[in-house]
């Protein structure tokens, strides 16, 4: 049965303009073994739509301390709903990232960012001896350093959650998971988004921008 994170209704007086908010499910996971005092919130809603394990620890987030669930929702929004939301699924996505990353194996990583993201020139402007000079990067070089951004992220996130290297491969530890629904926000435009939880309001304006490219390809009744 899934529960509801506890949230404080003052706390969306603090979010500006028309918003859409949902009960989206999610799963919050700990590893005993190693940050037995530290909470993720892992997605359990995009994956389902994008076959591809390294979303999930890209939209990873944190919960706040004292994090409290509750049987009832605290607020009426609508609610997401979705097949599963399983533990194990999180465990076999990350083995599977871990051992491509320890084995240099970047292919699944680079289709997930090639997916997510529109690259153009950037041009740059730098005024040298009272002169201003212009410099443009090409979308091609812009695209070849959001890689290598992204795989250093997702190391430092595996090693965050302590996933390291045993024998020659990557093994998860421990994983308490338990699925529950969280309150998400995104502005009329799905430019803005994120979670509120507690009295905090955690931005996650990658899940707007997700959620945008999906419901150019299923309509507007995604997430409806």
């Amino acid at each position: 049965m899934f529960r509801y994170i506890h949230l404080e209704r003052k706390i969306l007086n603090r979010l500006r303009g028309e918003l859409n908010l949902y009960w989206m499910p999610c799963l919050l996971v700990r590893f005993p073994e190693c940050r037995p005092r530290d909470t993720f919130i892992f997605d359990c809603v995009l994956r389902t739509y994008i076959n591809n394990p390294y979303l999930g620890i890209l939209l990873l987030k944190k919960a706040p301390k004292n994090t409290k669930m509750v049987d009832e929702p605290p607020i009426e929004a609508q609610k997401i709903s979705i097949e599963k939301c399983s533990g194990i699924n999180i465990i076999n996505e990350l083995n599977e990232i871990g051992n491509e990353i320890y084995r240099g194996e970047y292919t699944r990583l680079y289709e997930l960012i090639d997916k997510l993201t529109e690259y153009e020139d950037i041009e740059v402007k730098m005024r040298l001896f009272f002169r201003m000079k212009r410099y443009v990067i090409p979308a091609e070089k812009v695209r070849d350093i959001g890689k290598k951004i992204a795989i250093e992220s997702i190391k430092s996130a595996l090693k965050t959650l302590c996933i390291k290297s045993i024998e020659e491969s990557y093994r998860v530890p421990t994983v308490v998971a338990e699925p529950t629904y969280i309150l998400f926000y995104t502005d009329q435009t799905y430019t803005l988004s994120g979670f509120v939880i507690g009295k905090k309001i955690i931005e996650s304006n990658s899940h707007a921008k997700i959620i945008s490219k999906l419901k150019e390809k299923y309509g507007a009744s995604f997430l409806m």
